[in-house]
């Protein structure tokens, strides 16, 4: 058992050690280059008229000149290629763009000074660029549409997926990170919020990509970058973390607490096993589970902290091997070392379950005179037996730890709440007549659900407490949105997942499809909930003694606060 002990914690130390690393260093001239003809073609991807109407293969063109580019030994190579690229676009005979009148855009993403301030351009080519950047395409783009079935966010149904290609060349490697690069850079509602200047992230980018030597660095390419927009709505699929973390994992349920994971649920009872619920483990195979959660913090796609931790389910306990040591301690305090079976486990099937979102309360009275109503489970023949029996009590706590799969309780259960109808979001969606910018209007504008409430003298006046966490992801924070336009609500938990606006993705060589938010989501005062989710009043945290002995310190301090 030691001797696989010290082969796994070598293997681990190597995976560690490597992350920063990268096979071969690219010269920062090689990355500049690369980065100006990423650039170039994605702007001619979607503002030139005869690029952005697909009658070109738009990808050969780019497989051709990154082929050029990498035998090239001169520096004015990626001038002859950006130069190329513009004869064949030809002549841009749009006219200049003209705001709509009395539209109000978003154009903070918008950033093409690029242009102007590399020097490793050309002036011919800097002057022609800056003239595509104001003279855009205004018809539908081959590229970039409307998505007629999500909402009118970014659709890309004319990208080549190239599924043959399980680990593709270093050109169409590249190919793929240029088209993720460009997609986020002038359809993502939140590249401002991502933390990092989006160029930088490109420059970082490079090297992995060019350096795959095999499927299971490519994989980890590929996570790196469905993780580098910082969006828990981001994320690849198929998933690739099996391939660099191993498909197997413990048939147990566990929460990731202070570093350690918690057991909460075993699959089956084994009398024999040191592993119980309630045992805390440290380190697997000898690696503490500190040093595993640093060594895969950059591939899990998620908005802040608590979504990284939630997301880090996935893939911490996973091993190649079918078994697996486990180490830590008992809730008496004694130590433990097991070795444990393992098995292929399918977490996105197990993520209700696994997580405890689900109950079988739909609601119930508390101690004296306040309600507790599990927010999912609400639905269209139960409302009304829900809220009309807790409209006279003094508060009712709305639990959305969970994630609501109707609207029924979205917008439905501010009818209770409400004196009138309020607004309570608005939205940005893509300016297709400007890529990079997006209009701002109220959210389900023109529709019945652009307004939350009704009239109703009669409305809920008592506390209204909403419980939060990381499991608060979306829809439910959508639902939160909608309940914080009633009067004295207070939020009371962790910071919720910071992930709302519909997914959208588009495609990557070998089949992937890689995901990220496709709207602006904002309170009606502008305010945002990407990556900050929805603000906590009252902050409460989760010990590992709450999860040992399955107590709920929102709920307990929730109750606290009421009877003040």
């Amino acid at each position: 058992m030691r001797k696989t002990r010290n082969i796994s914690f070598l293997l681990f130390f190597i995976l560690v050690c490597s992350l920063p690393q990268y096979l071969k260093a690219q010269d920062k001239k090689e990355i500049a280059q690369l980065s100006i003809l990423c650039k170039s073609w994605g702007l001619l991807k979607y503002y030139h008229p005869g690029i952005a109407t697909g009658k070109m293969d738009w990808d050969s063109v780019l497989i051709s000149s990154l082929d050029r580019l990498s035998k090239s030994k001169t520096n004015q190579q990626v001038n002859i290629e950006v130069e190329k690229m513009l004869k064949l676009a030809g002549k841009d005979t749009e006219a200049p763009y003209l705001p709509e009148e009395n539209a109000a855009l978003h154009t903070r993403n918008l950033d093409h000074k690029w242009i102007g301030s590399n020097t490793d351009l050309n002036g011919a080519n800097r002057q022609a660029l800056d003239f595509i950047t104001r003279h855009p395409y205004r018809g539908l783009n081959f590229y970039a549409q409307p998505n007629p079935d999500n909402d009118s966010t970014i659709y890309t149904p004319n990208e080549k997926p190239y599924r043959e290609m399980l680990f593709p060349t270093v050109h169409y490697r590249l190919l793929g990170l240029f088209r993720f690069w460009n997609v986020i850079n002038y359809f993502y509602p939140y590249k401002y919020a991502i933390g990092r200047p989006w160029d930088s992230v490109l420059n970082e980018l490079i090297p992995p990509l060019i350096n795959a030597k095999d499927t299971v660095s490519y994989h980890r390419a590929l996570a790196r970058m469905a993780a580098s927009i910082n969006d828990s709505h981001g994320g690849l699929w198929p998933q690739v973390f099996d391939t660099f973390t191993g498909k197997y994992s413990p048939s147990f349920d566990f929460r990731i607490i202070g570093h350690k994971a918690v057991v909460v649920r075993m699959e089956s009872a084994n009398p024999h096993s040191s592993i119980k619920t309630g045992s805390v483990i440290e380190a697997m195979d000898g690696v503490p589970l500190k040093r595993k959660i640093k060594a895969y913090w950059d591939y899990i796609p998620a908005s802040n902290k608590g979504g990284k931790i939630k997301n880090m389910h996935y893939l911490l306990l996973n091993s190649k091997s079918k078994t697996a040591t486990l180490s830590g301690y008992q809730p008496s305090g004694e130590k433990f070392e097991a070795v444990v079976d393992l098995k292929e486990r399918d977490l996105l099937e197990d993520y209700k379950n696994f997580f405890e979102m689900e109950s079988a309360i739909t609601y119930r009275m508390l101690e004296d005179s306040i309600g507790y109503v599990f927010f999912s489970n609400i639905n269209k023949k139960n409302i009304d037996s829900i809220m009309q029996p807790l409209m006279h009590t003094k508060a009712i706590i709305f639990d959305m730890r969970n994630y609501p799969t109707n609207g029924t309780g979205t917008y439905r259960t501010p009818e209770y709440l409400l004196a009138e109808p309020k607004i309570y979001s608005r939205l940005t969606r893509p300016n297709f007549s400007l890529p990079g910018t997006f209009k701002f209007e109220i959210a389900n504008k023109g529709t019945a659900y652009s307004q939350v409430g009704k009239s109703n003298p009669n409305f809920y006046q008592g506390k209204i407490i909403l419980l939060v966490d990381s499991r608060t992801q979306s829809a439910a924070e959508w639902a939160c949105m909608t309940l914080k336009t009633a009067e004295n609500v207070t939020v009371l938990g962790s910071q919720t997942a910071g992930a709302d606006g519909n997914v959208t993705r588009t495609v990557l060589p070998g089949g992937y499809r890689i995901n990220f938010s496709g709207l602006g989501i904002y309170y009606p005062n502008g305010y945002e909930t990407q990556r900050i989710g929805i603000h906590v009043d009252i902050p409460v945290s989760y010990t590992i003694n709450d999860v040992i002995n399955k107590t709920d310190p929102l709920l307990k301090r929730a109750l606290e606060f009421i009877n003040l």
